[in-house]
């Protein structure tokens, strides 16, 4: 093997990259192999999701495919958290042990084996996509399904057991600047912002007739629910502006309440071209969140894509976005501060100044290399 080998085990197969964490496993194994990495990656799939893509081949030296089983006895008989529990094949042990090549553990869920006694002397680097555990009390706070409710706090539980199995990592790189606190008890850990598609930052100069505000996100997920709802009690009520949501599977209650707004309107399950178009022309976007933990990837699709965008201080990471975003916490001021740049244009100077700042902190070539250094110094 060269001496450049890595084994890079992903949680799901990482394309296409379309989205959350997977964004960070796709651009983050294409800058690798950009440095001459020579990667065998090693994927985990299930039905109904990504199947195995021969697209991959381009990257890696190899691709092994390993099917997750998502069984509920997984989850009922195991003391390990269900994500985990579903990722164990004896087969994935197997092939790391066929060389003494450095590991990359790309998310929590995918270190069964981290600390097995057979990969004992192993360089072993885990990419941190979150607090995993803070993740599920989150989803747990915001669940009124009971059944859901009970699951996520079981999880949460589990994964904050097993997560001490980080302290048999040679290093963590934390997709999170906030995260850096709590990874560091285990082993030394850096900073490693999302990896992503930076080529598709351009300036659109596009204006539609009639400017609008917009959300984006996965209309079925508790956090994008609680920040639609944010928006159609704090701000549509209060402005003549209009303001379009989008995204995949709406819940009831959004589809509800937006019916109840004249200025409101739904769109629901756009493909892929039609969310861009949406996501473009856009005059502000609004995200917001009540889970603190990780990098929001839909904002990095909003920086990419859109004009003004307004966050608040939990989308916000120690700092990270202030220079990319409108970060206001107080409705009032949000709701002053949309109207106020629903008619101010977002000049070239703008997306110049956007485009310096995004690409000084979201940096794949630097975060490439410093995930090299990890693995092979």
């Amino acid at each position: 093997m060269d001496k450049q080998h890595l084994h890079f085990v992903s949680f799901d197969v990482p394309y296409p990259p379309d989205y959350g964490g997977i964004i960070d496993v796709f651009y983050q194994l294409k800058a690798l192999h950009d440095l001459g990495v020579n990667i065998t990656l090693h994927c985990f799939y299930y039905t109904g999701n990504n199947p195995p893509n021969k697209k991959l081949e381009q990257f890696c030296s190899s691709i092994n495919y390993y099917h997750r089983k998502k069984h509920v006895g997984k989850l009922l008989a195991s003391k390990l958290p269900f994500i985990v529990a579903t990722r164990n094949d004896s087969n994935l042990l197997k092939n790391l042990l066929l060389d003494k090549s450095p590991i990359l553990f790309s998310g929590l869920q995918t270190c069964y084996f981290l600390n097995h006694p057979a990969l004992k002397d192993r360089r072993k680097i885990v990419r941190a996509h979150n607090v995993e555990h803070d993740y599920y009390k989150g989803l747990a706070l915001g669940e009124n399904n009971l059944v859901k409710k009970q699951y996520y706090l079981w999880e949460a539980k589990k994964l904050e057991k097993f997560e001490q199995i980080l302290k048999d990592a040679s290093g963590i790189l934390s997709i999170s600047k906030k995260d850096i606190n709590h990874f560091k008890k285990y082993t030394k850990t850096w900073h490693v912002p999302p990896f992503y598609n930076n080529q598709v930052i351009a300036y659109n100069a596009q204006n539609v007739a009639v400017p609008y505000g917009f959300f984006h996100g996965n209309l079925s997920v508790i956090e994008n629910i609680n920040a639609v709802l944010f928006i159609l009690r704090e701000i549509a009520p209060k402005t003549k502006f209009p303001i379009i949501i989008a995204g995949k599977n709406p819940a009831k209650i959004i589809v509800d309440k937006i019916n109840l707004l004249a200025n409101v309107s739904l769109q629901a399950n756009p493909n892929a071209k039609e969310m861009e178009a949406l996501m473009t022309a856009a005059q502000v976007h609004l995200l917001f969140t009540d889970q603190q933990t990780g990098i929001k990837l839909k904002l990095m699709h909003s920086l990419a894509k859109g004009k003004h965008i307004i966050i608040n201080s939990k989308m916000d990471d120690e700092g990270l976005f202030k220079g990319l975003c409108q970060v206001i916490d107080n409705p009032k001021e949000i709701k002053q501060t949309f109207e106020k740049l629903m008619v101010t244009p977002f000049t070239i100077k703008d997306y110049e100044k956007r485009k310096e700042n995004f690409t000084r902190v979201f940096n794949n070539q630097k975060g490439a290399a410093l995930t090299v250094a990890s693995l092979f110094d």
